[in-house]
């Protein structure tokens, strides 16, 4: 696992702040996400997609794993992969890290201090930048470190899984896709 040091670490915890506001509605509910919160984001995050409706939303693990697109997996999971089912994925060597990551493979981060068993966020690597789609909010284009400070100081890289493997290893592990 790769620890890298963290920057802009008041930009980051502003960016905590603007996710929590109004009890995260509006962050994740799409009109109150273009009126009270796309306004204020930091000009460095580029909004791809805002929040989907609740009944098409999903996390960034359901994202990056590509599984945004399979209607049977988003209606069993309710658009949620947690991180015990990734955790898994490694621990069965199905997820691989890699110190020589390339577009597509996926970006992980940790916040030991505030949650040592979780893997709080997972983004895909894209020429430099990061595509992540944050919780049930927008899906953002954005440099390694303009995310929340939530989400941790420690990132390590993992080889991307294809979807249609993934799909198989959601309803093989699909027992370990609950909150830890």
């Amino acid at each position: 696992m790769n620890i890298i040091n963290h920057h802009n670490t008041n930009k980051r915890k502003r960016l905590d702040e603007i996710i929590q506001a109004n009890s995260k509605d509006n962050w994740w509910k799409p009109k109150l996400f273009q009126d009270k919160v796309l306004p204020f984001l930091p000009k460095e995050l580029e909004i791809l997609v805002i929040p989907p409706s609740k009944n098409k939303n999903y996390n960034c693990f359901i994202y990056a794993l590509g599984l945004n697109k399979d209607a049977e997996i988003m209606k069993d999971s309710k658009g949620f992969v947690y991180s015990a089912f990734f955790q898994k994925l490694i621990d069965e060597n199905l997820a691989v890290y890699t110190d020589e990551p390339k577009d597509g493979d996926y970006v992980l981060y940790r916040n030991p201090e505030d949650h040592p068993d979780l893997i709080t966020h997972l983004g895909i690597l894209d020429k430099n930048k990061i595509i992540s789609k944050w919780a049930w909010g927008p899906l953002v284009k954005h440099d390694l470190w303009s995310v929340p400070a939530s989400y941790g100081k420690n990132i390590s890289y993992i080889k991307s899984i294809d979807q249609e493997n993934a799909g198989k290893f959601y309803w093989k592990y699909k027992n370990f896709n609950k909150v830890s």
